[in-house]
């Protein structure tokens, strides 16, 4: 049996996922990686690359240039999943893997170094060619996030609550445009906004601030709790600048949500045409999209059927499984993949 090395800054969701994935056909071992600087973290990392046939990586950053070094060094090939925030730079809101060095560095090296890149959105691979010149296209593949549909069926009850999702920073108040969500609810005071995720900064008292009674900010909520918000929502709103997918979006979607969503990044390229779209950073625009979306439980419905054909776990799983066996059996450098969609 192959054995696989999953290298991870944060075990998020999206790690854990593709791990239990990889587990039905292969060995593997987790490395969890924190700090460049951390010695007995490198020594555990080139124990993981010397053992195994191929390394799996999510995120570019520090810690998958020094396993693309190690990687290289011992002939073994690489994958790297990229998020989104890893190659993009967004100077207005200091977020971004390639606003500055030594990051924007450590990205493209490990990019150049992987033979295969896993994007999350059409958009993230036009973005990595925007900004990474030199990169070669015919490595970069889209595959897009899976789901379990069933996980997360709608209640045959929808309840008048709009929804959005993402931990609380004062970068995220702005890329994930909470702010503007707020400020709608001062809109429609008759109808419940919840905002789920942890605070991690100040920027919850900037929300507190300016919110009103029909907002409420639950903090972290377990992934059972947030998915039975979400089946009880009738609306989901992404007001976003940035997103490098959208996989709140996708869950909400996969709940007959109806998505209310900015035009901004890969949210068009997720939602289709089973959305109603809006300007970003406009809380008035968004409160009539928001009043619009509540009389529109059909959309929730064509969301779904979008969500469970494009972003279904089976469908990750499939094309996962077979561009990792196809590196496994083709461990030559120089490896040509035809530069088209697997998601």
């Amino acid at each position: 049996m192959a054995r696989i090395c999953i290298v991870y800054r944060e075990r998020s969701p999206w790690v854990a996922k593709d791990a239990e994935i990889l587990r039905e056909k292969y060995d593997v071992e987790e490395v969890h990686f924190t700090n460049i600087k951390d010695i007995r973290r490198i020594r555990k990392l080139y124990e993981g690359v010397r053992c195994s046939d191929l390394t799996f990586m999510w995120f570019a950053n520090d810690h998958s240039f020094i396993t693309c070094q190690l990687a290289k060094l011992m002939r073994k090939p690489v994958i790297i999943a990229l998020g989104g925030g890893d190659v993009t730079a967004i100077k207005s809101l200091n977020y971004g893997n390639l606003l500055r060095y030594p990051w924007k560095f450590y990205v493209a090296r490990s990019l150049e170094c992987a033979d295969l890149v896993l994007a999350p959105s059409f958009f993230t691979r036009r973005e990595v060619f925007m900004r990474l010149r030199k990169l070669n296209p015919n490595k970069i593949l889209v595959l897009y996030h899976g789901f379990n549909p069933e996980k997360y069926a709608p209640h045959s009850s929808k309840e008048n609550i709009i929804l959005t999702i993402g931990f609380i920073n004062k970068i995220t108040i702005f890329r994930k445009g909470l702010i503007y969500f707020v400020r709608a609810a001062k809109l429609l005071p008759n109808v419940r906004f919840v905002v789920i995720g942890k605070p991690l900064d100040d920027a919850i008292k900037v929300l507190n601030s300016i919110a009103p009674p029909n907002v409420e900010f639950t903090g972290y909520l377990s992934e059972k709790d947030l998915i039975k918000f979400l089946q009880r929502a009738k609306v989901y709103v992404q007001a976003s600048l940035h997103e490098g997918f959208g996989c709140a979006v996708a869950e909400a979607m996969l709940a007959e949500n109806v998505p209310v969503v900015t035009r901004m990044s890969a949210l068009p390229e997720v939602v289709g045409s089973t959305g109603i779209y809006v300007p970003y950073g406009d809380a008035r625009a968004l409160a009539k999209a928001i009043e619009k979306a509540l009389s529109r439980p059909e959309l929730g419905r064509k969301a779904r059927i979008r969500a469970t054909r494009l972003f279904n776990i089976s469908r990750r799983k499939t094309i996962l499984l077979k561009v990792i066996n196809l590196l496994l059996e083709r461990r030559d450098y120089g490896i040509n993949i035809p530069p088209v969609s697997l998601g």
